[in-house]
């Protein structure tokens, strides 16, 4: 992995402490991949609407030695959208670096 800073923007009502987290949890899943990391950005959002079922939204765009991956999820909390976007993430990074 290369030094590539992760960024994360959190939007809505997203915890902006969260933010620490999400970094942590992709920066553990880029620890699986071998190939430079140019660029990694993660967004968090979380909507305001009590009638949207899963609120809280993840997503993550990584560029792997100039292939694109990203991994999306939704989930109850914040939190739990982050640990399923890590696990998409990794499975998408495999498919990626399998090639």
């Amino acid at each position: 992995m290369s030094d590539a800073p992760i960024q994360v923007q959190c939007r809505g009502s997203a915890p902006r402490r969260l933010a620490t987290y999400a970094r942590e949890k992709v920066a553990a899943a880029l620890g699986h991949t071998g190939r430079p990391v140019l660029r990694a950005e993660v967004w968090l959002d979380r909507s305001r609407d009590p009638a949207v079922a899963q609120p809280a939204v993840a997503k993550v765009e990584i560029v792997l030695n100039g292939d694109v991956v990203r991994a999306r999820a939704a989930a109850p909390t914040v939190t739990e959208a982050i640990d399923l976007m890590q696990d998409r993430l990794l499975s998408r990074m495999a498919r990626v670096t399998a090639r």
